[in-house]
């Protein structure tokens, strides 16, 4: 459904032209913000452009002036009975301009009326981009932001391409399987800085996203029994289906074991475990002699001393919105939020005092370090300045 047709059939739902055929369409839409994350029951920030949140408020007014009988009839009624009681007196919304569109603000506050902040921005850090060192298997380093398009390396039998797009593509010859078998495995590695992140092709033909502050180790052609890379910070894979020749990452003495899915894994040193969510396929993690296998939908957490647990229902949105272009955020204090904004804005960031408001909500990843905490001072719970021109201090 297109955003005009859906338009056009809120409209109709609101004055009551609708078939049933379109009430029920519109309801659904209605239901699946209850599934995601826009807990607006929570009073938990959230944000979202202006014309979807009157479109909400709108049909949630409409229900709740339906009789009894006409809401029993309705699918989710139940849902909007239950959940959608908004207890604004402890919570507060702010309507501001964005990076040229509107957000609607909800956030969690004290018992305390928020006090709008009015800090003056006299230094700007841009958001993160396609930045990435390539490091060839004779130690020769190219800058990928940089370097031209088409051919930038020939390693053994595999061409390594810059495409147009920016993507970096490893192009194996497979008929020259058996000559690599014979030669000695060459591995290249791509590494991201704080406020970089890239996209590669490996030589089967898996897809890797890496965020910020992140790295992928790789042989130039898989041959053997299995498929192996390691990895550092935080990656999205692909993985091309090959049965027959299992694909294998590992990071700190962890090992996630696919043969053709699509998973996370984060595992920065200032977190405190290492997580891999599954969201398509199957995956087994393994850590020493424990195991765990995962379904869609769920993650794999593994802590410092190796213990090992599996969360269910995860929110894979809230996973993988780095990879699309989002900060998400879902009942996250302020420590965790400064560490992705840190690693994004190449920027330190330190928290003075006590803030122990959580938060929830979205936020482009593609606008000045300045529109985010414009968005997060809207709450009243965070300020911050700006010291020496690059450390951030976020007081409450």
């Amino acid at each position: 459904m297109t955003q005009t047709e859906l338009t056009i059939l809120i409209r109709k739902y609101l004055s009551g032209e609708a078939t049933e055929q379109e009430k029920s369409q519109v309801e659904k839409w209605y239901e699946s913000f209850d599934k995601s994350a826009l807990k607006f029951a929570d009073g938990n920030m959230n944000v979202m452009d202006e014309s979807t949140f009157r479109s909400l408020l709108a049909i949630r007014e409409k229900i709740a002036k339906l009789p009894s009988e006409e809401l029993q009839k309705t699918a989710f009624s139940k849902v909007a009975k239950r959940n959608f009681r908004w207890r604004w007196a402890a919570a507060a919304a702010v309507l501001i301009l964005l990076a040229g569109g509107f957000y609607t603000l909800f956030f969690k506050a004290g018992e305390v009326q928020p006090k709008i902040a009015t800090t003056l921005i006299k230094k700007d850090f841009k958001p993160g981009g396609n930045n990435a060192i390539l490091t060839l298997a004779n130690g020769k380093q190219i800058i990928l932001d940089s370097a031209n398009t088409g051919t930038l390396s020939l390693q053994g039998n595999t061409k390594v391409i810059k495409l147009n797009n920016g993507l970096l593509a490893y192009n194996a010859n497979q008929r020259s399987q058996i000559t690599d078998q014979r030669s000695q495995i060459e591995y290249n590695t791509i590494a991201t800085p704080r406020g970089g992140q890239y996209e590669v092709v490996l030589p089967d033909g898996t897809k890797v996203w890496l965020n910020a502050a992140s790295s992928i180790r790789f042989p130039t052609a898989f041959i053997g029994k299995e498929r192996e890379v390691s990895m550092t910070g935080e990656a999205y894979f692909e993985v091309a289906k090959n049965v027959k020749q299992p694909f294998k990452v590992t990071v700190k003495g962890m090992t996630v074991h696919v043969l053709g899915t699509h998973f996370n894994v984060m595992a920065y040193n200032d977190e405190a475990t290492i997580k891999t969510t599954l969201l398509e396929g199957a995956v087994k993690v393994t850590e020493g002699n424990n195991a765990l296998l995962l379904r869609p939908g769920e993650a794999a957490q593994v802590d410092r001393s190796g213990e090992m647990r599996t969360d269910e229902n995860v929110n894979t949105n809230e996973v993988i919105a780095w990879k699309n272009n989002l900060f998400w955020f879902d009942n996250d204090n302020v420590q965790e939020i400064v560490k992705q904004l840190s690693r994004w804005y190449n920027v330190d960031i330190v928290v003075d005092g006590n803030i122990p408001d959580l938060f929830t909500g979205s936020i482009p990843r593609n606008i000045p370090f300045s529109k985010v905490f414009e968005v997060l001072q809207k709450t009243g719970s965070i300020h911050y300045q700006i010291e020496n021109n690059k450390t951030i201090i976020v007081t409450p």
